[in-house]
């Protein structure tokens, strides 16, 4: 019997000492997909920004590069590049340096344009954070917007009611003009009592879409967790629609355990418990891949 070689992810996030989100999210998540995560982190912040206040924020743009200059040194090759929180504009160009450094031709960047949501930017970022992240986006192979950064970066009015279809496909038809490849656009609800993802890869019109039951009120993390998980199925070989319907699977149970414990929602949903039943999703879309005769 024989194992393939593992693929490696390199997550460009910050570090939020508390908090599930970003890195202390995507390195676990990565991880129990069966993808390798090495770190390349933007920021260090005591917590996260949401529900928190008076958090250290300490900017780690000048050791982006002398990462993955290393990481070159030392022949690190990476099947993705997976980025999500960043501390300014001016680091993303930063980001697009590192990857060109690090990149190989079997490389696949994915985006995700953390910066709004709920029809707003998070604090700190603006119209010039929105322009940035488009340009990102133009390089991406996959991009993994929430429904609030897509109606900042296409100039399509933010919705914050029930998305028909021609909403979505408007939203969807708009990406596709900044970025050419695969579209997981996250927080559609397209039906009364449902929320979930649309993915769509505009190279061959292939559209999916998972839903979950509404859970009401505010859940920090859940994004980083599908486009986590989404990322690193992805980059595995699975199909658009499993890692679609596998990473909202995840997400939903996440949000499931954390209203059953009661877990306070500043905290970030309760992904670790989640896991379990994750893992065991992941091993049967790869079954036959894992071990082989050889």
């Amino acid at each position: 019997m024989t194992l393939k070689e593992t693929k490696r992810i390199a997550a460009v996030h910050d570090i939020s000492g508390m908090g599930r989100c970003s890195l202390t999210m995507a390195l676990p998540v990565i991880s129990a997909s069966g993808v390798e995560c090495s770190c390349l982190p933007t920021a260090l912040l005591s917590t996260h920004t949401g529900g928190f206040t008076n958090f250290t924020f300490k900017d780690l743009s000048e050791e982006m590069l002398p990462i993955a200059r290393h990481w070159r040194q030392v022949g690190a090759e990476f099947d993705g590049v997976y980025s999500g929180y960043l501390a300014s504009a001016a680091q993303a160009e930063l980001l697009k340096e590192a990857i060109s450094i690090i990149r190989t031709d079997k490389t696949r960047i994915i985006v995700d344009p953390v910066m709004a949501d709920n029809g707003s930017y998070y604090s700190s970022f603006g119209d010039d954070m929105c322009e940035a992240f488009k340009r990102l986006c133009a390089e991406a192979d996959i991009i993994t917007p929430n429904i609030t950064e897509a109606a900042l970066m296409t100039g399509v009015a933010y919705e914050d009611r029930l998305h028909s279809r021609d909403y979505i496909n408007t939203l969807l038809e708009k990406l596709g003009e900044i970025c050419h490849g695969v579209i997981a656009l996250t927080g559609v609800r397209p039906e009364k009592g449902s929320i979930g993802a649309v993915a769509y890869d505009t190279r061959t019109g292939e559209k999916h879409i998972a839903v979950r039951p509404v859970r009401e009120g505010t859940f920090h993390g859940t994004g980083d967790l599908f486009a986590s998980a989404f990322s690193a199925l992805t980059i595995r070989g699975a199909s658009l629609k499993d890692s679609t319907e596998t990473a909202i699977m995840l997400v939903g149970e996440s949000i499931d355990r954390t209203v059953m414990r009661e877990t306070p929602r500043r905290n970030g949903v309760d992904f670790e418990g989640a896991l379990p039943k994750y893992i065991l999703q992941v091993a049967k879309l790869f079954a036959e891949d894992d071990i082989s005769d050889a």
